[in-house]
């Protein structure tokens, strides 16, 4: 029987997961649940923390032996304190993250990143040496590493040419790396990455960013709407599968915390040290991937997301990149509203 355990962040490292011994279980907001978070949180909270409680209180979940919570926002921050209340034998952990990124940040998220390792294999009942427990880890962080690789070299196939139905099929793979395990992830990269005869685009290469497009349809969609995805940057998407940079004498935990902190910060951390940098990453991202304009989408009430828009327009606009700027929820229904917008922006493209 695979032991799983539950997590909701991109900010959560599945090699300590797997490394204690267990699955991963990213919870993602897709269920038929009714709705039923409202009397636990606000309505006007982020849809995807609310469909995540849905599943919950709806039991729609598989057997966990515990949660991982990050408190990456305020929201996710209440999901933890209503979890609580929903399912009350539930063992679960909170992390902190770090608002801001530098030396105090990196020393703290290290700290975070060795009480869950030892929380984890407390939980699967394994009392180990520190350095059986190092060993491990990193293991798993080779695995994941490999995973990651194979995942930057379908990203250039999808921005070199075009080959249908690829940015749907790398979303599969890494929801399977957050709900399944690294292995069978590594095994789809791989079968992905041979050699394939690409075909003559008649669509427009668009960068996508935004906090979170899980569904591997609503790639197709895009495709069906003109859109030939040649990036995205979402924390389900690549960024999720972050590689992790490792010396033979490094700290494990602390490299695991540099890797995460210097990927595409969320909308709440901010590098302080360099105003707007979320904004120059998604125009550095977009250019490199030879977007011809950028489609943002972000879910409703996603409040830190949201007050970063317009450093981002700005700063693509005085890359005279054409930007398309959506708000929906999580769901396939709701990105279909949006066709109109999307086919629209796509033959300004193409002009």
């Amino acid at each position: 029987m695979n032991k799983k355990i539950g997590f909701t962040c991109a900010y959560t490292p599945v090699p300590l997961i797997e490394a204690a011994g267990f699955f991963p279980y990213r919870i993602l907001p897709e269920t038929k649940a009714p709705d039923q978070a409202g009397h636990l949180l606000h309505d006007n909270l982020c849809p995807h923390v609310k469909k995540v409680l849905d599943r919950a209180l709806e039991n729609d979940l598989p057997d966990l032996e515990g949660m991982v919570f990050i408190n990456s926002c305020d929201t996710m921050r209440r999901l933890a304190d209503a979890w609580q209340v929903a399912r009350p034998d539930d063992k679960i952990i909170l992390i902190d993250l770090p608002s801001g990124m530098n030396r105090l940040s990196l020393d703290f998220l290290s700290k975070e990143y060795e009480r869950l390792s030892r929380t984890l294999f407390k939980w699967n009942d394994q009392t180990l040496e520190p350095e059986i427990i190092s060993e491990k880890i990193k293991e798993k962080i080779f695995q994941w590493n490999l995973l990651a690789d194979s995942i930057k070299k379908i990203e250039e196939k999808m921005t070199n040419d075009f080959f249908p139905g690829y940015a749907s099929g790398l979303q599969q793979i890494i929801n399977t790396a957050a709900t399944e395990s690294i292995d069978q992830a590594l095994a789809m990269a791989k079968s992905k990455i041979e050699p394939e005869n690409p075909c003559k685009s008649l669509t427009a290469p668009v960068f996508v960013f935004g906090n979170l497009l899980f569904d591997p349809k609503v790639y197709d969609l895009f495709e069906e709407w003109n859109v030939q995805v040649v990036g995205t940057d979402f924390c389900t998407s690549s960024r999720f599968v972050t590689r992790i940079q490792t010396g033979p004498d490094d700290n494990i935990f602390r490299s695991l915390s540099h890797s995460y902190l210097k990927q595409t910060p969320c909308a709440r951390t901010m590098d302080t040290t360099i105003p707007g940098s979320i904004a120059q990453r998604i125009v550095e991202r977009a250019k490199k991937s030879n977007a011809k304009g950028v489609i943002g989408f972000t879910l409703k009430f996603c409040d830190p997301y949201l007050a970063r828009i317009p450093m981002i327009r700005q700063a693509l606009q005085k890359e005279s990149i054409p930007f398309l700027m959506l708000e929906g929820d999580c769901t396939e229904g709701s990105m279909g509203q949006q066709q109109t917008r999307i086919e629209a922006f796509t033959e300004m493209l193409e002009v």
